[in-house]
């Protein structure tokens, strides 16, 4: 990439400042858009993003654009300095980093173009229109080349992509409705058939739900909801927010580090590295990436810790994870069911917000296809509900597994989860008058 590295040493030699640094990137996007039983839009884009921070002691300020002319470059540079010049001092600006070492991140393919895609989507309209049920969905791929330099040496760059599809089918009427999705690394690994299926069926049996009083239940959560609440754990892992006692790791003595707070089962990982979902090699301010464990059969093992906050409490800098690697159990999802007495089955959550954050709890809706089981088959449709809990309770309290899917949690764009089916207990306050 000898190309990328001449891009960020031109930007780097037009600064002044005492320390800039520099990230560069090239995305080329892919989408087509259905609704109604039929594509709706489609396109093909390919940008650049240029960000240049520019520090001038403890100053600093930051510029960004999407024009790699000599001309926009000059004036993205003269802007970055200009505000930092303007800027307050931040007693806890860290000084750049030397040149580091990155691990080489195995597995790149170049993508598909659009063809791929289209036969994909073909599948996802023929399923609903065999079924007469109606459908929408979005299939996205991403690709292309990040680069990070600095004045003091330091350069790398990581060729990535990412591809989700996301479909909703719904009956004539509107009475029922059912979601699924798919994660991967290009668009011809989207799992299309699987997806539309999954929606289709759940749209079928989710008509003329049968009412359950609001309480705490036995629930089989699907992987993309354990996806949402396995982003709410890893993203509040903070040291800092531990050791200044603003956040549930904070513990009368110290963090909760290496206590047994979730069930055996529960283990996370991540690693830049990973065969199952390849991750950056480095995170902020460009600080190398390396395999870690934060949760070992259930026993929370590592915190995310700047580098002004490592330094001031002579700690390792550890960046948040690459990646979010869930250990799963054995079997299919079905199979999960099939050894279930009794428990609610969901799709999805949405509406995500939090409630009471130094607990971890949180408030949100379900959507498109809840079902009661009971001697392991799904018996009949039930009415969407408002939940609060919290990826703390659900964890502690999992006793089963599926094995683990590349999965994107709803409402987010992260492609770079593997996650289980989960099943625990889910606390739902209130029913939710919606499909």
């Amino acid at each position: 990439m000898s190309g990328i590295q001449a891009i960020t040493d031109g930007i780097l030699a037009r600064s002044k400042a005492d320390f800039c640094e520099v990230s560069v990137a090239e995305t080329e996007r892919r989408w087509i858009r259905f609704a109604n039983n039929g594509v709706t839009t489609n396109g093909d884009t390919t940008d650049h993003s240029v960000r240049v921070t520019a520090h001038f002691g403890k100053r600093s300020g930051t510029a960004s654009g999407n024009d790699l002319s000599a001309e926009a470059l000059d004036a993205l540079v003269a802007k970055a300095e200009e505000l930092a010049l303007l800027s307050p001092e931040d007693p806890e600006a860290m000084p750049g980093l030397p040149p580091q070492t990155y691990v080489e991140v195995p597995g790149w393919q170049p993508p598909s173009g659009l063809d791929a895609m289209a036969e994909g989507v073909g599948k996802c309209l023929d399923a609903a229109r065999s079924r007469e049920l109606v459908t929408a969905g979005f299939v996205q791929q991403s690709s292309g080349w990040t680069a990070f330099a600095t004045s003091t040496g330091l350069f790398g760059s990581h060729q990535s992509g990412s591809a989700t599809l996301s479909q909703t089918v719904r009956t004539p009427d509107g009475r029922g409705s059912g979601w699924s999705n798919s994660a991967g690394e290009r668009a011809e690994d989207l799992d299309y058939a699987g997806v539309a299926a999954r929606a289709a069926e759940k749209a079928a049996m989710s008509v003329d739900p049968k009412p359950l009083a609001p309480g705490e239940y036995p629930v089989i959560l699907e992987p993309a909801c354990v996806a949402n609440l396995a982003e709410m754990l890893i993203g509040s892992l903070s040291a800092r927010s531990a050791d200044e006692g603003r956040s549930w790791v904070a513990g009368e003595e110290g963090p909760k580090l290496g206590e047994k707070l979730f069930a055996d089962g529960i283990t996370i990982t991540s690693d830049p590295e990973s065969a199952q979902v390849r991750g950056f090699p480095w995170g902020g301010d460009g600080v190398p990436q390396q395999a870690r464990t934060w949760v070992d059969k259930g026993v929370l093992q590592t915190l995310t810790r700047g580098r002004f906050w490592a330094e001031k409490t002579g700690a390792e800098v550890v960046p948040g994870p690459p990646n979010i690697l869930m250990a799963g159990g054995e079997g299919s999802l079905e199979e999960l069911i099939a050894n279930t007495e009794r428990a609610v089955l969901i799709t999805s959550l949405w509406y995500i917000r939090a409630v009471a954050p130094q607990q971890l709890l949180y408030t949100g809706l379900t959507r498109d296809g809840v079902f009661w089981v009971e001697d392991g088959k799904i018996q009949h449709a039930l009415p969407n509900f408002r939940w609060n809990d919290s990826p703390l309770t659900v964890f502690a309290n999992a006793n089963a597994m599926s094995q683990a899917v590349r999965v994107s949690p709803r409402g987010g764009n992260a492609t770079n989860i593997v996650v289980p089916a989960v099943r625990s207990t889910f606390r739902l306050s209130s029913v939710s008058d919606a499909v």
